[in-house]
């Protein structure tokens, strides 16, 4: 077969080369805009190929006259040419070389398509853009680039409208549309493949007006990775009928299906490729492509809130753009079209946000897949889908069988038809891509602000050279001040004037008005990102507060509700409203953005600040052999201070140290002696990740940031944990991050039916070789509980997080500790205000005692000197007593009727007020009977808490909050020799949350050292 296919791609080629393609046109002039939909009846059909479009058609309500037929081109093949079959044929998914190479086959053999590398993913793979548009178009691709890019950047043509309008009227748009992000939504590529065919082929007028006025790029796989597992495992199912097969546990080497929230901190090569691609094209629309929703739904005419940064016009053209989706595909006879829902558009972190957030427009659509396969089945839908709504007036069918060729029909129709508008209305719509450039640098001097200033003298510079690379990975221009300046800046809101944001069941608001803004000075070196400059709004939206009311008509937010870089990252950045800030001489940053580091003057022993730059973790393993010490209290040096933690150094040269120091962007200094101060030793733990063969959608983050941070580590599985009784052997940490359920954790899959592995095979050959198993389905097993337990009790951490953190206290790897859990709905993924409780624990060496941490649900902890948990008063200081029930005011002393009033010598002695981050003393009953009390080495340690409810709330929705305030939020539980550290939120999340990650490398560097500083209860 191989031998015949080479044969048959052979002989197109040549018929693409020796012969010309031959262009039927309609006689006489054609009214391009008002042309309707259908085949030109004197251009050939591929007969063969249109037999089977019909066939694999399960009704002829599911097509449309856009692609009810395949146009017929001489030299130029259909996609027949690699797949063997048609596109949406059963049991056909193609790898992504096979998809690469039929569009490199259709490129070569015609002038209007061309094939461009966008980069490469983590792995190596590369990714695509394919563009399509006439000959014409084609040949003056960066003249009209050229033409794009005014459009883009109105400081060119001097902000000049009547210049802007005549660009208008000539340029051609760039609609740029993506496909399966995600992996197992993965009908996309046949769709496109077949789209950029009849896009370059297809001479009927409704096709050429399509041709001759826009230029269509095309990305058919954006998670490459991921694709090319997903058709190994169906392949696989395919050769294996009848057996259970494995779900696509990995994607991307990193992250499943939150490769679609990457379009914030943009950590991911595949989201960075995508938004390179669209920023260089000066593309007006990114169209991505997605599958879960019967039949298609227009999804970016969401429900609201929308995104509080977007132009309105944007707004607008979502509603022009999807409404006429919906009429003209009803209009076919296509049912089960529709928009609005209930997705919002208020997080800027899905891929297809990039056109909004850079003065474009966003489009998404959901089709209906059949799980990452292409077999025909049967599909029954629930009332939900089926019924009729005001926006769902035309909904799907209770019961139909569906075919991947369905859903490349709704694909390629809905494309089309918004490919017609945007051609029909391309004037319009790029008087608008100007008009919102230019409204995005107008905004400093209106809506406002005017700029943010990040401080040269930031206390973490090194964070602060992460948050300005998210901003320059987003194509914001970066300035910096050439001398000091003073700007006038918000007066910093204290705790009482920011009391109300927390929404219900806040304190209630001051309502005087304080000074709303005074002078302040910054240094030479400041960074300012100006607002009067394109892609202001993306910066202005991550920079920004985020304001999620408790009481908005959506309840169900789909997404994160807060994300304030500044505050994730633990940086500082003023928001300055006064437009005199853009006088301020500043010069454009092109170069690098690493801090200056190095080593300042002689001795033999070198201090460095623990400021809680990650790179400080770097430099402690790039560094092995030197000899690292942590300082247990803060202490001046040099003329320098330093705070708790600071590392002390010493066994290593003068040049090493400053090489890498000058690399990673700190400074050291020089010591001629040691300070006396009480040190303890900072040791490159061995350290692995844990996995789960259930779910690795959230730990990926982790590892990630190890890798950025060079931190290395072992990946290991539950598996590999129950049959290795000596971890301790191997590691000194275990760093377990969220995952799937604590009872999942340990029971895993359900062992019924056959073994399924996770293998690099030549049947699935592009399976992770980083993580393999003969069979998933087994978990952790008590036996692993047990090893687990052993090695915290021989002296190792365990580092767990959210679901994990639930496994550590079900399963009894914990003492003294129980998880307190809000309400649902009362966070939804927000950046919450946390407190330090315990400044001598080396888990917050470095730390701000302010830290904004993120939360999706606000879990916490309740912790006890009793064995099994417990806790202090409930509430969060809210208002009211911590008294019972009973008369008088909340201050007074109850009187209990039916007996003498209370004498002195009936009061028991007066208790010591227990916040809730504390647990209760112990008391001499107990203490009488005291087989349940810790002893106090193995008493659980509150390290960090959240704050207190008038100013919990950073960013986000916080709907009350009075069970989540000064609850305790990382707790070190003592296991025996070791600990077990426990995190109620996310340190990791996303890339986006950098201020937070030195909690998990201070529990790496200090792991034989946790009890640093710690004072024992006596009782």
């Amino acid at each position: 077969m191989t031998r015949f296919r080479t044969l048959a791609l052979l002989l197109a080629l040549l018929l693409a080369v020796t012969a010309a393609p031959a262009v039927v046109r309609a006689q006489g002039p054609v009214d391009l805009a008002n042309a309707k939909p259908g085949r030109l009846m004197s251009q050939p059909i591929d007969e063969e190929y249109t037999k089977k479009i019909k066939e694999y058609t399960t009704e002829p309500f599911f097509l449309s006259p856009l692609v009810d037929y395949m146009p017929a081109a001489k030299g130029i093949p259909t996609p027949k040419a690699v797949l063997g079959d048609i596109a949406g044929a059963p049991t056909k998914l193609p790898y992504s070389k096979e998809v690469y190479e039929y569009m490199r086959l259709l490129a070569k053999s015609t002038p209007r398509a061309k094939v461009v590398s966008i980069g490469t993913t983590e792995e190596g793979r590369e990714m695509i853009a394919v563009a399509v548009a006439s000959e014409a178009l084609m040949a003056k691709l960066e003249e009209n680039r050229t033409k794009l890019a005014k459009l883009a950047d109105p400081r060119t043509i001097q902000m000049n409208d009547a210049e802007a309008d005549r660009i208008a009227a000539e340029v051609a748009p760039v609609y740029y549309i993506t496909g399966t992000i995600h992996s197992t939504e993965a009908g996309a590529p046949t769709a496109l493949m077949e789209l950029a065919y009849r896009l370059a082929v297809d001479e009927s007028p409704y096709v050429r007006n399509i041709r001759e006025h826009v230029i269509t790029l095309i990305t058919p796989i954006v998670e490459v990775d991921g694709r090319d597992r997903v058709v190994d495992l169906y392949n696989w199912h395919v050769k294996h009928p009848g057996e259970t097969y494995p779900g696509p546990l990995y994607w991307g080497k990193y992250v499943a299906h939150d490769n679609n929230r990457d379009a914030m901190g943009m950590t991911l090569k595949l989201t960075q490729n995508v938004l390179n691609t669209y920023v260089s094209w000066k593309a007006m629309a990114l169209h991505d492509l997605h599958e879960s929703v019967a039949y298609l739904y227009d999804n970016t005419i969401g429900d609201g809130p929308f995104n509080a940064w977007l132009d309105p016009l944007v707004t607008n053209e979502w509603q022009l753009i999807g409404w006429n989706n919906v009429q003209e595909m009803t209009r076919y006879g296509m049912p089960g079209v529709f928009a609005h829902g209930t997705f919002d558009t208020w997080s800027p972190g899905y891929l297809m946000f990039i056109a909004a957030t850079h003065n474009g427009i966003s489009r998404l659509y959901e089709t209906f897949g059949n799980g990452g396969t292409a077999e025909t089945v049967e599909r029954t839908l629930g009332p939900n889908d089926t019924e009729r709504t005001w926006y769902k007036q035309n909904p799907p069918l209770p019961k139909v069988k569906w075919s991947l060729r369905n859903n490349n029909n709704y694909e390629q129709t809905g494309l089309l038809v918004s490919l017609s508008y945007v051609a029909n209305n391309r004037r319009q719509l790029m008087r608008n891509f100007y008009e919102k450039s230019k409204r995005s640098i107008q905004k400093a001097k209106t809506e406002g602000p005017a700029a943010y200033i990040l401080s040269a003298n930031d206390p973490r510079p090194g964070a602060q050279a992460k948050l300005l690379e998210v901003m320059r990975k987003q194509a914001v221009e970066i300035s910096r001040a050439t001398s000091a300046f003073t700007a006038q800046v918000p007066v910093k809101r204290t705790a009482a004037a920011t009391a109300g944001r927390s929404g219900r069941g806040g304190a209630a608001a001051d309502t005087t008005k304080p000074a709303t803004s005074e002078a302040r000075q910054f240094p030479a070196g400041s960074y300012i990102i100006r607002m009067d400059q394109p892609y202001s709004r993306i910066a202005d939206a991550l920079l920004d507060y985020q304001y999620w009311s408790p009481q908005d008509p959506q309840k169900s937010p789909y997404d994160d509700t807060g994300w304030t870089f500044p505050e994730s990252f633990a940086v500082q950045a003023v928001r300055v409203t006064d437009s005199k800030i853009l006088d301020v001489p500043m010069e454009l940053v092109t170069g690098s953005l690493t801090p200056k580091g190095g080593v300042t003057g002689t001795g033999m022993v070198y201090a460095i600040n623990h400021n809680a730059d990650n790179a400080l973790a770097t430099l402690r393993y790039a560094l092995a052999s030197a000899n690292f010490q942590a300082a247990e209290e803060a202490f001046e040096a040099g003329g320098q201070k330093f705070n708790r933690g600071s590392f002390l150094i010493s066994n290593v040269s003068a040049d090493a140290l400053d090489n890498a120091t000058k690399e990673l962007g700190l400074k050291a200094y020089a010591l001629t002696v040691m300070p006396v101060i009480k040190t303890h030793p900072l040791r490159a733990a061995r350290v692995a990740v844990l996995h789960t063969w259930t779910s690795t959608q959230t730990e990926g983050w982790w590892r990630m940031a190890l890798d950025f941070e060079k931190i290395p580590y072992d990946y290991i599985s539950t598996q590999d944990v129950a049959k290795d009784a000596n971890l301790n052997a191997k590691y000194d940490v275990i760093l377990f991050g969220p995952t799937s359920s604590a009872q999942q954790i340990v029971d895993g899959m359900p062992m019924w039916r056959n073994p399924m592995p996770w293998k690099v095979t030549p049947e699935t050959p592009n399976l992770t070789a980083f993580a393999q198993t003969d069979d998933m389905r087994p978990g952790l097993g008590l036996t692993g509980v047990a090893t687990l337990k052993a090695f915290v009790e021989k002296g190792g951490v365990l580092l767990t997080s959210n679901s994990t953190s639930d496994f550590a206290l079900q399963f009894g790897l914990t003492n003294g500790v129980s998880a307190n859990n809000p309400r649902r709905g009362e966070v939804v993924g927000t950046l919450l205000r946390s407190k330090i409780v315990d400044e001598t624990s080396p888990i917050v060496y470095g730390i701000p005692d302010n830290l904004a941490i993120y939360t999706d649900d606000g879990g916490s902890f309740n912790i006890s000197a009793m064995r099994g948990g417990g806790g202090g008063r409930r509430g969060g200081g809210g208002g009211g007593g911590s008294r019972a029930t009973g008369r008088g005011t909340p201050d007074d002393p109850d009187v209990v009727q039916g007996r003498p009033a209370l004498e002195p010598q009936f009061a028991a002695a007066e208790r010591a007020p227990v916040q809730p981050w504390q647990y209760a003393p112990i008391t001499e009953d107990q203490l009488r009977t005291p087989i349940n009390i810790i002893p106090p080495d193995q008493r659980p340690r509150a390290v960090l808490r959240f704050g207190e409810q008038r100013d919990l709330l950073v960013s986000g929705l916080l709907d009350g909050g009075a069970d989540i305030a000064q609850r305790a939020v990382v707790v070190d539980s003592p296991l025996g020799k070791g600990h077990v550290v426990l995190f109620g939120n996310n340190p990791m999340w996303r890339g986006e949350t950098i201020g937070s990650y030195f909690l998990v490398f201070n529990t790496i560097l200090n792991h034989d050292n946790l009890n640093a500083g710690r004072k024992l209860d006596p009782r």
